[in-house]
């Protein structure tokens, strides 16, 4: 629009000046027809140029693009945790990086630089119409603003470090771990202040004063101070003045228009993820919020992992448009590209929607029909390794004292509930470590909490807090097992009028150093502890370093059972390893076949009763004198718990129909070690008998543990002849 305006104005000034220099009757109304008609084409073209820039639909969604990111990282370096985005008026991105308290610029040619490394865990990011950048700087409880050309930070309201709910002069006022903000055309700041629960603005004069938002947060529509939030994070403004806001702990997205009512707009309030009508559909934790047009917006739904777009036109309806709950890494088609944990959102000039990826550590984009723009991300690259975060952590176990070997009471990928038709069966994400009720929990590694919404099901048995790289689960969180608080200033309580807890959060940005009480046990009698981000979650006996936990018993592999791929069971060979096997007469083989591996591993200083899930798994097909088979050179390892699927619903995969563990008192872990079950994928397999020549082998299976012992079962095959 502003090449044709000036365009306009060019002919204007050309034929003014054609005007002068000639005379004449005539020549002159020659002129004064030329003059007008340019100013009629250049006017229509103006006016055809904006009603054409608002009226045409934008080009549909396709692709899911990975634009810059170093991925997850143990160390704050680089572009590793990104959260809030911009695009600035020549496509540039900026995107803050929470741990590293830096500021990048992403160039439209891909080219990433350093804005400024002097911010505390900053979160989301706004345009101001003077071209400088509004900062919500949550570690340090404060809005700041940023020379995007110098790099030159400068304190806009609030007091470094020190947390508050006050209004008043700039200097005076406090915030309590402020994470949204956007900025009006007459320069006014509106701040999500995030643990205050409530919405502010900072003037164009320096002054801070609440616009809504009670003394506690919950959960009420209404006037200004008399509605309620909970830990909202995102804002965006409209067209009208009003504030759209991503209320994060209510799971909605509200409004607050001009004159101080506050509206929600969609969201029933359960953590879910369902499209529909704006009344009945449901959010996960929505972070933020960036306008489409006047009639629509779109939503990062953080724990949903997903992008939606709300309408609210003739037809009101919320829509995702990628990703979906449980959180990945995969681009590509939009359809089928998975997302971590998304939380900023900017919009480019050529349609390209910009999302900062919190949970896989990247900025990504989906991209319009026809948009050329960053490349598709390597799983393996972008994921935390078990051996990074191995060389960082110190030797410690997370109870007193810390240098204590527990016992191990569950191991990573194991099943739990029962794997039957109408039972749920589920993976065990982490590691079990068993203590007394009213234990103290500490941390066992420095970090920083990255969630704003790092708690969950406060009071439940599940209650647990996940903090940058670990999480930790079956806790009182904060407080001991009288609910009194252990001193940690990091944790927020929200008691009722009786004095019982209702909500505990821990701010983004609060430092935990190794070593500090987290909480205590509850009635579970032990300690869940995960290593890695929800749906990315990563081994724990990999990664941690546990002081005097050695494992030098074998697996024991129960039986070995060979099914057709109708599941009718064709060989069975019975009895421990260790034992005379039993073998049912052997069947000649042919087709597509499963083989079925019952097993379980043990740990020195573990009760003998105690049977854990076993690591790896595999198989291997010998000639009857015990050397490699023709395509066996080397075993299959299908099966091996390093990291798991996101989808929950693979343990279907994993195991065959009657393991179970974890509730009933029994445990059984029967592997399907043709199924492929490895580094996050899972996919059905099977073992082709018609791929070797017809006659008599060994089929091996092996079970390994973490440590290296292997157990092994030799059993006798044959191969049918092929007509």
């Amino acid at each position: 629009m502003m090449k044709i305006f000036s365009s306009s104005k060019q002919r204007l000034r050309a034929a003014c000046g054609l005007f002068k220099a000639e005379a004449g009757g005539s020549l002159r109304l020659r002129m004064i027809v030329r003059v007008t008609a340019l100013l009629l084409l250049g006017g229509a073209s103006f006016l055809i140029g904006r009603w054409w820039a608002k009226s045409r639909p934008p080009k549909p969604f396709t692709t899911v693009v990975t634009i810059a990111g170093t991925g997850l990282r143990v160390s704050a370096t680089e572009l590793s945790d990104p959260f809030g985005v911009v695009v600035d008026e020549d496509d540039n991105i900026l995107v803050t990086d929470g741990r590293g308290g830096r500021l990048y610029r992403i160039s439209p040619k891909g080219e990433v630089s350093l804005v400024t490394d002097q911010l505390d865990m900053p979160s989301a990011i706004a345009l101001a119409p003077d071209g400088t950048l509004v900062v919500a700087n949550t570690g340090a409880h404060t809005i700041v603003r940023v020379d995007p050309v110098e790099g030159r930070v400068k304190l806009v309201a609030g007091a470094p470090g020190i947390s508050g709910d006050v209004d008043g002069a700039s200097a005076a006022a406090r915030f309590n771990g402020p994470v949204g903000v956007a900025v009006g055309d007459d320069g006014a700041i509106f701040v999500a202040d995030t643990y205050n629960d409530r919405i502010r603005v900072i003037t164009p004069d320096g002054f801070v004063r609440t616009l809504a938002g009670g003394r506690q947060g919950g959960f009420r529509d209404g006037r200004a101070t008399e509605a309620q939030f909970h830990t909202p994070c995102g804002l965006a403004l409209a067209p009208d003045g009003a504030l759209l806001i991503a209320d994060t702990g209510n799971h909605r997205i509200r409004r607050l228009d001009p004159e101080g009512e506050v509206k929600t707009l969609a969201g029933t309030g359960e953590a879910a993820e369902r499209d529909g009508l704006p009344s009945e559909a449901s959010f996960n934790e929505p972070m933020a919020i960036v306008l489409r047009d006047e009639h629509s917006f779109y939503v990062a739904d953080g724990a949903g992992a997903s992008l939606r777009l709300c309408s609210f036109g003739p037809q009101p309806s919320v829509n995702t448009i990628t990703g979906e709950a449980p959180p990945g890494l995969r681009d590509g088609q939009r359809s089928g590209a998975q997302l971590g944990w998304p939380v900023g959102l900017a919009l480019r000039s050529d349609g390209a929607l910009i999302f900062a990826d919190g949970g896989n550590g990247l900025v990504r984009a989906l991209v319009p029909d026809g948009l050329r723009l960053g490349s598709a991300a390597d799983p393996q690259l972008a994921r935390l390794k078990a051996e990074e975060i191995r060389a960082a952590i110190s030797p410690r176990w997370p109870f007193d004292p810390p240098q204590t070997r527990r016992e191990i009471v569950g191991t990573f990928g194991e099943i739990r509930g029962e794997r039957l038709p109408e039972r749920e069966a589920w993976f065990h994400n982490g590691l079990d470590l068993p203590g007394k009720y009213g234990e103290t929990v500490r941390a066992i590694f420095s970090e920083r909490v990255l969630r704003p919404l790092a708690v969950e099901s406060t009071g439940g048995p599940r209650e647990r807090i996940h903090l940058g790289l670990l999480g930790y689960t079956h806790l009182r969180l904060g407080r001991d097992q009288n609910d009194r608080p252990l001193g940690n200033d990091g944790f927020l309580f929200q008691r009722d009028e009786e004095g019982r807890i209702l909500s505990v959060r821990v701010r983004r940005g609060t430092r935990i150093n190794a070593g500090d009480p987290l909480g205590t046990l509850n009635s579970l009698n032990h300690l869940h502890l995960i290593v890695g981000p929800i749906g990315a979650e990563i081994n724990p006996l990999a990664a941690l370093p546990l002081p005097g936990l050695l494992d030098t018993v074998p697996p024991v592999i129960e039986s070995v059972t060979i099914t057709n791929a109708a599941g009718e069971v064709l060989l069975e060979a019975k009895g421990e390893s260790k034992r005379p096997a039993r073998h049912l007469p052997p069947v000649p083989l042919s087709g597509r076949l499963r083989i079925i591996a019952r097993a379980y591993d043990q740990v020195d200083g573990n009760a003998k009763r105690r049977r854990l899930g076993v690591y790896r798994l595999g198989y291997q097909l010998l000639n009857a004198d015990g050397s490699p088979a023709a395509g066996s050179g080397e075993p299959h390892y299908n099966i091996i718990f390093d990291r798991l699927p996101a989808d929950p619903a693979a343990a279907e995969i994993a195991y065959a129909e009657g393991s179970q563990s974890g509730y009933q008192g029994m445990t059984v872990f029967s592997y399907i070690v043709t199924n492929v079950v490895r580094a996050g994928v899972a996919r059905e397999g099977f073992w082709n008998a018609d791929a070797h020549a017809p006659g008599s082998y060994i089929l091996r299976v092996i079970a390994e543990d973490l440590s290296g012992n292997r157990a092994t079962r030799d059993v006798p095959v044959v191969i049918k002849s092929r007509p």
